[in-house]
């Protein structure tokens, strides 16, 4: 995939949604492509949350170990967390005289997850990390624009399918939260600090 497509591609969605997926609607696109697309601009995330924990707030560079850990787990887990919303979606879409079609399913969640993973970046600074929720109803609004584009929904049923999808990424995303904050105590916390106290102090 051209990164650079992709990048001009993620500027397009975040500045004019509907207008860049009427243009992409017949795009015909596989599923590593749409997760090269979600790592690419996952991107910012990733280095948000590494330069945040690892530089600015972990003293210039003394947990870098630990931020860099953090940082993969999450971005990681972000991208799965997309694409698991995405099969969720497509298989909900009956229930709202839509028919089911998985890549466009996909590729409308990760042009909705575009400005949340581009705003990661953010988390460089903790006052200025929740700007990335900003990101994320932005995305919230793309993803309303893009069911009848993408997904062909009717209008009287774009509401409700919108408000279930709503709930789901919600769900979804609070189980992608549990399971990350999971990974990271059991990989990462115990492994590096589970034979220290909480700040430092060796516990034999």
């Amino acid at each position: 995939m051209d990164i650079m497509k992709t990048v001009n591609q993620a500027k397009d969605l975040v500045f004019n949604p509907k207008g860049t997926m009427e243009k992409l609607k017949n795009e015909q696109v596989e599923l590593k492509e749409i997760i090269i697309y979600l790592a690419i601009v996952g991107v910012p995330t990733f280095l948000g949350l590494l330069l945040g924990y690892g530089f600015i707030w972990g003293g210039g560079g003394s947990l870098i170990g630990y931020a860099f850990a953090i940082a993969l787990i999450t971005y990681i887990m972000s991208i799965v967390g997309v694409i698991v919303f995405g099969f969720i979606l497509n298989a909900l879409a009956p229930s709202f005289k839509t028919q089911q079609n998985k890549m466009q399913a996909l590729k409308l969640v990760s042009y909705a997850a575009t400005p949340w993973l581009l705003l990661g970046i953010a988390n460089i600074f903790p006052a200025a990390g929740l700007i990335s929720l900003i990101g994320g109803l932005y995305g919230l609004y793309i993803l309303y624009l893009g069911i009848p584009i993408l997904m062909g929904t009717q209008k009287e049923q774009q509401m409700s399918f919108f408000i279930v999808g709503l709930i789901v990424y919600i769900v979804v995303m609070g189980v992608i939260y549990w399971l990350t904050s999971w990974i990271w105590m059991q990989l990462v916390w115990q492994t590096v600090w589970g034979g220290y106290g909480y700040w430092g102090g060796y516990r034999p």
